[in-house]
């Protein structure tokens, strides 16, 4: 319970009113629950679809559905994403990627990043059936969330020191299989074939993305972790309108 307590404190608004051991391994062991939560913040979206649906016209439902994607995790992996893209972009080396990464200000990547990836999140979920519109909302911050653990667990981290550091050294791989299994189980609930296809690609795709960091940087970083699971809500979203 306290790993489960601190992952929901770590990546979501949702206060937590208790005293927590924050051990380093506890801290890597949240990870477990990581796609866990991300099953929860889903049910939550699915409120709102289904509240909204009965409501409200169609694209003011879907705009408290994006607004609740955004407010639920904090903004935490929005500024992952954010802070990647000044680096990636605006580096011409490795400790210049680094550097501008670490750097808590928003540069014009940034900005431009967060701006297409709500505009983006917005048209996609306008665009997703309403038959499998509930299915996804569960889904698609589900397997994001795994997404992340499987970065942590299998790519090296490019700085010396950092939480993602703690991360990768105290996870462990039956926490990582578990997190995994976990999704598959939802995924396969929820779509069946379809959905054991999404989580195919979507591991491909991670891989792809971690490899490219580490012929750009040596590794992935916090903010790259963030990163990840924004750009792979997108592309789960892109895929289930591709195959419904």
């Amino acid at each position: 319970m306290n790993s489960f307590l601190i992952a929901l404190q770590f990546i979501t608004v949702i206060p937590v009113k208790k005293e927590l051991n924050y051990s380093e391994k506890n801290i890597a062991r949240s990870m477990l629950y990581y796609p866990l939560i991300g099953t929860l913040l889903g049910l939550v979206l699915v409120i709102i679809n289904l509240l909204g649906t009965m409501f409200l016209p169609n694209l003011v439902r879907d705009g408290l559905i994006l607004l609740f994607f955004v407010i639920l995790p904090g903004g935490i992996h929005m500024d992952g994403l954010a802070d990647s893209f000044d680096g990636l972009f605006g580096g011409k080396n490795k400790k210049e990627v680094l550097s501008i990464m670490h750097d808590s200000r928003i540069g014009v990547y940034g900005v431009l990043a967060l701006v297409l990836l709500l505009l983006l999140k917005f048209t996609l979920l306008i665009e997703l059936p309403l038959a499998q519109k509930n299915a996804a909302l569960i889904m698609v911050p589900t397997v994001s969330r795994c997404a992340m653990v499987l970065a942590v667990y299998i790519f090296p981290y490019a700085r010396r020191e950092g939480m993602g550091k703690v991360y990768q050294i105290y996870l462990e791989k039956s926490q990582v299989l578990i997190s995994v299994l976990w999704t598959v189980l939802v995924s396969l609930f929820l779509f069946f074939f379809k959905g054991a296809l999404i989580l195919a690609i979507t591991a491909v795709a991670v891989w792809l993305y971690g490899k490219f960091f580490i012929r750009k940087i040596d590794g992935l970083t916090g903010d790259l972790y963030g990163a990840l699971n924004e750009i792979m809500e997108l592309f789960i979203l892109f895929m289930l309108i591709l195959f419904f």
